[in-house]
C-alpha cells in the first residue's frame, strides 16, 4: 500500500517534492486530477491535490487525511462538510504571495501598454493605436488586502502609484507603512484606473465583483482577477468589456474553472455543460480572444521559488501527520 499519492503533480514539482518527502514511504505521482486518473479506489489513505480535482463521495469513509497544495481550501472544506467525515486536512498559506501578487503586476502592466495588440502589429509594423498608459501615478484599487494584496501595495508603492485599499479588516500595519487608505468597495471602484481583486471565496465575496459593482468604474479602466473566479463572474466581465467600460482584463482564476479546464484540456463539449457552467465557460473562451483581455491557465503561484516553498511546505505538513497525526497548518472547517 502506498503512503500518499500525488496528483496534479507538475514535472517541475514532482522533482522537487521527491527530494523533500519524508524518506521510506512509498508515494505515486500523477499529473492528472483525481478524475482524470480513472481511480476507482484511492491508491493510499493519504492523498494531495491542487484545486481542480473533484474528489469522490465514495471516497470519504477510504481516507485518513487530503492535503491540498493551495492556499484556497473551500473545495476541500466543502467535501468535507458535504460528506460529514472527520478526514484530517491540511493547506499551505502564504506560500506564493509574491509570485501571485507579481503575476498581477505583469497583467496590469501589459494591459496598460497594449502588449497583445504591439505584438501582432509587429508583423505590418504599425504603430497606430497602440499607445499605451504609465503606471506612475496611476489609480489602483487592491481589493482583498491580505497575504497576496498586502503583496500589490508593496509593488504599487513601490512604483509610485496612487494606492487605495478594500477590505472588511483594514490592517492598521499598512496604513502606517504604506500610508495606505482604506475605503468602501464603491468608492475604491469609482476612483480606480486598476482594480485588483486578491479576494478569498466565501459566501460574501461570491459574486463580489459583478457587473452592477464594476461597471461604476471609469471608462477604460482594467480589472485583474488573482484571486477566486467566483468573485466576477465571466460573462458580467465580458459584457463590461463589450461595452467598453472596461479597457481590460486580466485573469488567472475563473467561475467554473474545472469545467473551462475540461473544455480546453479535455476536448469536453460546450452543449455537456449544465447551463450556467456552460454560460460561463463560453464566455471565457470568448475573452480568451479578445486582444484586450490578458488570460492565464491559474498559473500565478509558479514561480521556482514558490514551487520549492510549496513542495518544502507539503512535506513538512505530511511528515507532521506521519509522526504525530496532526497537520502543522490543519483545514478547520466551521
Amino acid at each position: 500500500m502506498f503512503s500518499a499519492v500525488f496528483y496534479e503533480a507538475f514535472d517541475e514539482e514532482e522533482k522537487i517534492l521527491r527530494k523533500v518527502l519524508p524518506k521510506g514511504y512509498r508515494y505515486i505521482f500523477t499529473w492528472k486530477t483525481i478524475q482524470e486518473s480513472g481511480h476507482k479506489l484511492p491508491p493510499a489513505k493519504i492523498i494531495s491535490t491542487r484545486t481542480q480535482s473533484k474528489f469522490p463521495l465514495e471516497w470519504a469513509d477510504r481516507l485518513d487525511a487530503i492535503i491540498t497544495r493551495s492556499t484556497g481550501y473551500d473545495h476541500v472544506s466543502d467535501y468535507l462538510k458535504q460528506t460529514g467525515s472527520d478526514i484530517d486536512a491540511a493547506y499551505l498559506p502564504e506560500y506564493a504571495a509574491r509570485a501571485v501578487a507579481e503575476q498581477a503586476l505583469i497583467m496590469w502592466t501589459a494591459l496598460l501598454r497594449n502588449l497583445t495588440i504591439q505584438k501582432k502589429s509587429f508583423e505590418t509594423f504599425f504603430r497606430d493605436g497602440l499607445t499605451g498608459r504609465e503606471i506612475r501615478n496611476r489609480r489602483i484599487t487592491v481589493i482583498g488586502v491580505g497575504r497576496i494584496g498586502s503583496e500589490i501595495v508593496d509593488i504599487a508603492h513601490g512604483l509610485q502609484m496612487k494606492i487605495l485599499g478594500v477590505d472588511i479588516r483594514p490592517n492598521p500595519d499598512m496604513k502606517r507603512k504604506y500610508d495606505l487608505k482604506y475605503v468602501t468597495l464603491k468608492e475604491g471602484l469609482k476612483n480606480a484606473d486598476i482594480a485588483v481583486c486578491a479576494l478569498p471565496l466565501t459566501d460574501i465575496t461570491r459574486g463580489m465583483l459583478d457587473y452592477n459593482a464594476l461597471k461604476s468604474m471609469p471608462e477604460n479602466s482594467i480589472f485583474i482577477n488573482v484571486g477566486r473566479g467566483e468573485v466576477s463572474p465571466s460573462p458580467d466581465l465580458l459584457k463590461l468589456l463589450n461595452e467598453e467600460v472596461l479597457g481590460g482584463i486580466g485573469l488567472d482564476v475563473y467561475d467554473f474553472e474545472k469545467e473551462l479546464s475540461a473544455v480546453l484540456r479535455d476536448g469536453q463539449k460546450l452543449s455537456n455543460l449544465k447551463s450556467e457552467a456552460r454560460k460561463s465557460v463560453s464566455a471565457a473562451l470568448k475573452l480568451m480572444k479578445d486582444p484586450r483581455a490578458l488570460l492565464t491557465p491559474h498559473n500565478a503561484f509558479n514561480t521556482q521559488e514558490s514551487v520549492v516553498r510549496k513542495s518544502q511546505r507539503t512535506a513538512e505538513n505530511l511528515a507532521a501527520y506521519l509522526k504525530t497525526g496532526k497537520f502543522l497548518t490543519p483545514i478547520i472547517v466551521q
